[in-house]
């Protein structure tokens, strides 16, 4: 096997558990595992993740949850996007519980249910990141519309801030607490609706906006999304999580290169001293990055990305290929066609064809 990927769902579960052990009583766990489990396999993933402590799994789609419903899953599975009229007969049939933020969709959703057994949804508010969502100023007029569908049960209202870790926390708070106001008088309508607004940045920054439920993907993935505790704090508020995946390819290929020769597509590399050059069949459509090389934008190549070879890092020569590339081993004793050879890659963007390995 040239390249594959190795992923140990006992990493996933501890993570997991790492993540429940933080939330306060009464607080529920989503495990986020949409785009296929950010690579690592859906059905994998939220297996590990209910076996860790997660409640319940969040999917983009109806599409998404209704492969998890097939697969056997009875967990409870959230469509995070906002669900559209056409998916009702979907959603009611998979037991999924949709993300609303049209009145259209909402009635869609009723008609497929009675008053005495309405069909589980919920609301979302756009804090800003304008991508979905109900306008906070229109929701009074929207909540008021949404409670005389008789046959339809809001269980929460949700949101997404547009927060990025240590630049907005401010303005965050503002938001949050905004939401907070639009909760309280939604539950005029619905008194036990619940609420939820925080991701994995949210929690380690603002912990104390847990709400009734968090949303967490990076965190699962042993991804920490900010480092402002981990700076200002002494420490994040989830410790002890790992990363599960591991991505190897192996060396294909050694050559001598020469200083002064130039090497890559377009020869747009040249190698300022005598190097050692590796080739691995792993590329860009493998989710290893490829920078542009346009002026003005470009950075300097091996400079960014590497592999790590016999525990040394061995930096990337020139932009990867669709399904190539080369790796300056200079510095590494022995490094030899068949080593295998570790790789940061975008797990989201590693191609399906891909052997997954899992432990």
């Amino acid at each position: 096997m040239l390249k594959w990927i190795e992923i140990d769902r006992r990493v996933i579960r501890a993570n997991a558990a790492a993540i429940k052990r933080e939330l306060r009583p009464g607080v529920k766990f989503m495990a986020v595992v949409k785009a296929d489990g950010y690579g690592h396999g859906a059905a994998e993933v939220s297996r590990a993740a209910l076996a860790g402590g997660a409640d319940l799994l969040g999917v983009l789609t109806a599409e998404e949850g209704a492969r998890l419903r097939t697969a056997g899953f009875r967990a409870p599975i959230v469509c995070l996007a906002p669900s559209l009229p056409a998916e009702a007969d979907e959603i009611a049939k998979h037991r999924l519980v949709p993300t609303a933020d049209s009145l259209g969709f909402l009635r869609a959703l009723g008609r497929r249910a009675t008053a005495a057994r309405p069909l589980p949804c919920r609301i979302d508010i756009d804090l800003g990141l304008r991508r979905w969502g109900v306008d906070p100023a229109a929701f009074p007029a929207f909540a008021a519309a949404a409670a005389r569908i008789g046959t339809i049960r809001p269980l929460a209202l949700s949101a997404h801030l547009a927060y990025t870790p240590r630049k907005n926390l401010v303005e965050a708070e503002e938001k949050l607490n905004r939401f907070g106001a639009l909760t309280e008088a939604a539950r005029r309508y619905w008194p036990r609706l619940g609420a939820d607004a925080a991701n994995s940045a949210v929690l380690c920054d603002l912990p104390h906006w847990q709400l009734d439920m968090v949303r967490i993907g990076n965190l699962l993935y042993g991804i920490y999304p900010s480092n402002y505790y981990l700076r200002k704090k002494g420490g994040p508020p989830v410790t002890g999580l790992e990363r599960p995946w591991k991505f190897f390819a192996r060396i294909i290929s050694v050559k001598k290169v020469r200083r002064g020769e130039s090497l890559g597509y377009s020869s747009e590399y040249v190698a300022t001293r005598d190097m050692k050059v590796a080739t691995i069949p792993a590329g860009y459509s493998d989710g290893l990055s490829m920078e542009p090389a346009a002026a003005g934008i470009r950075i300097d190549p091996g400079a960014s990305y590497w592999g790590v070879l016999r525990g040394r890092r061995a930096p990337f020569v020139g932009r990867p290929g669709i399904i190539h590339t080369l790796l300056d081993v200079s510095a590494i004793p022995g490094a030899a066609a068949g080593d295998p050879v570790s790789l940061h890659s975008r797990r989201t963007a590693a191609g399906a064809k891909l052997p997954r390995l899992y432990k």
